[in-house]
């Protein structure tokens, strides 16, 4: 809109593209950008490359996370492609953080912010005048409304309010009822009763008999099982209309001409269901249908259907987490339990991920100094290994899992950070000297052209690599006298990055060099090792590591029990000889019947 106001990129013509209907509208093309937008734009060729060629195009492609399966990679390639070949015209991509799957190489990552308490207070006097359509008497009660949300005793629904969705969900139960709830639960419970019931009835809405004679409560359960049906599936976000049809037909035991009814009156009543493109639904907000989930699982107490969802953790996170801030202790538990089993049951598919645990159990158990928790250690050397040595981009960014960000430290070790609970102790990689020296060796090992490709042909050797190096030779002095000695000798053959025939020096001795220093690497610290993982492996190993962030996530959430908590998370990481012989006191209560 400002774009197009001229107040921002005056020079650019704007195109807003919502992915979830490119789905549907993009196949006519084959999913090509320049194809869309000339239809969109109703330009010639000529007219539409000129456009492209001088970056006269500003490209908004919205929900990134709301693509998926083949037509997500699809569509995930075609953007990759277009930003390649038209660098000079600006995308932007939105994507909710915990979906986004691809890397977009060329792309900067930035992270919309929470609201702060101004804007809560501005978008919540909007809020209230809109709605009310009185000006002073909105504000009147957007005053109200703000004084009692910044109570203390409120805290908990104030931490929902930085967003704009759930900010405007609890402003509408505020202004139904008056009141606040302390439990995320009851507030999501209010609000979709209020979308449900009580706007439509405050509107005198007349609705398709067959769905206005359903109670509430029938009409939150066939909403659950629409949302259940679709997010079992790798696509879940959007319905063909037959499918959902099909599925409110199954669960109401009603004819198709009925069931196209009750979607109809479904969407006029409270938008919860709303048409993308022809034919094509979704839920309005995914918000609403992980509520839902979480919802139906939850009340069926399906804990085996749910826990084998872990090994799918990008899109049924926030139900795991809203399971997990709902159900009781008991539950809880028994979910623990199961999720632990399904994760511990991906090591026994996978033996060069079984040889990897058995390795970080070991490297963790020869640290001498260990002033942290060793699952904690054993965290570290999993994601120091995979991380440095093979590139493997693993995880969230630490500055929204921490809230500040170490500008010493330029690695993601999400994992080890979660399990560490003192965030007091951020800097502790840097302070302990065998830590230390492992980074060091990892980082010069890393690079060596034959791990890493991308530096086989720099014009010099690089810097970080002779960096790194004599960091490590002097930190080993603290560790290992042998080691310092023998890292000396090979000093000698190593040349200056900066002198004329480093290059050379580099393409003819590097590789014989660095294995020299794998070996002292592997001798001394147990570390440097080529795994030689294949891309399958990796991809294993990558979902083995992120179903265990989430186990972590889950167990951080205020309703677990301390004692169990710490008695999990010993058991994290361990291989699978580990798992057997230990007879873990958690699994007292449940057994795991089967891993599939």
């Amino acid at each position: 809109m400002e774009c197009n106001a001229g107040n921002l990129q005056a020079h650019r013509i704007p195109v807003l593209i919502k992915l979830r209907d490119f789905v549907e509208d993009g196949r006519e093309v084959a999913y090509s950008l320049e194809g869309y937008l000339k239809q969109c734009w109703r330009l010639s060729d000529a007219e539409t490359q000129l456009i492209f060629d001088r970056g006269r195009s500003l490209v908004l492609l919205d929900g990134l996370d709301e693509v998926t399966g083949e037509d997500g990679k699809n569509i995930a390639k075609e953007i990759k492609r277009f930003a390649r070949i038209y660098p000079q015209v600006q995308v932007i991509i939105t994507c909710r953080t915990q979906s986004q799957e691809s890397r977009f190489e060329r792309f900067d990552y930035v992270e919309v912010a929470d609201f702060n308490e101004s804007q809560v207070q501005s978008f919540s006097e909007h809020w209230f005048k809109t709605v009310m359509g009185d000006e002073s008497g909105g504000l009147a009660k957007a005053r109200e409304f703000l004084e009692k949300l910044f109570l203390e005793a409120n805290k908990p629904i104030r931490e929902l309010t930085i967003t704009p969705i759930l900010l405007s969900l609890t402003c509408a139960v505020f202004h139904q009822t008056g009141k606040f709830y302390s439990k995320h639960s009851k507030l999501y419970e209010e609000g979709l009763e209020l979308l449900l019931e009580q706007w439509d009835k405050s509107r005198e809405i007349d609705r398709d008999e067959i769905y206005r004679d359903l109670s509430v409560e029938r009409k939150l359960e066939l909403l659950s099982f629409l949302a259940v049906k679709k997010f079992e599936q790798e696509q879940y976000v959007l319905f063909e209309q037959a499918e959902i049809e099909g599925y409110i037909a199954e669960f109401l035991e009603i004819g198709p001409r009925d069931s196209r009814s009750v979607l109809k009156a479904m969407e006029a009543q409270h938008g919860l269901l709303i048409e993308r493109s022809q034919k094509v639904w979704s839920f309005s907000h995914l918000t609403f249908q992980e509520y839902l989930v979480a919802k139906h699982f939850i009340g069926c107490k399906d804990w085996d259907s749910l826990a084998k969802q872990i090994t799918n953790p990008r899109h049924w996170r926030e139900v795991y987490l809203l399971i997990f801030s709902f159900i009781n202790e008991e539950s809880l538990h028994d979910l623990l339990i199961l999720i632990k089993q399904k994760i511990d049951c991906l090591i026994k598919k996978e033996k060069k991920l079984d040889e990897f645990l058995k390795w970080v159990e070991n490297k963790a158990n020869m640290i001498v100094d260990k002033p942290y928790e060793e699952v904690v250690i054993k965290a570290l050397y999993f994601e120091l290994e995979l991380n440095r040595n093979y590139g493997l981009e693993l995880a969230l960014d630490i500055n929204r899992t921490f809230g500040i960000l170490n500008p010493y430290v330029d690695f993601k070790f999400p994992l080890t950070y979660k399990l560490n609970d003192s965030t007091d102790d951020f800097y502790f990689m840097l302070d302990n000297y065998e830590f230390s020296i492992d980074n060091h060796l990892c980082q010069t090992l890393f690079f060596n052209p034959a791990i890493n490709p991308d530096f086989a042909d720099e014009l010099m050797l690089p810097i970080g690599a002779h960096n790194n190096f004599y960091g490590a030779l002097h930190l080993a002095a603290y560790v290992d006298v042998e080691l310092q000695n023998q890292m000396q000798a090979l000093s000698y053959k190593f040349p200056d990055c900066f002198v004329e025939d480093a290059e050379q020096w580099w393409k003819e001795q590097g590789n014989s060099w660095t294995e020299q220093l794998r070996n002292l690497a592997i001798k001394h610290r147990n570390i440097g090792y080529n795994w030689q993982f294949s891309d399958e492996e990796m991809v294993f190993i990558q979902l083995y590591h992120t179903a265990n962030q989430l186990l972590v996530d889950c167990l951080s959430v205020e309703n677990v029990n301390v004692a169990i908590r710490e008695e999990i998370k010993k058991t994290l990481l361990l291989p699978s000889a580990e798992i057997e012989n230990d007879e873990l006191r958690i699994y007292a209560r449940k057994t795991c019947d089967r891993c599939d």
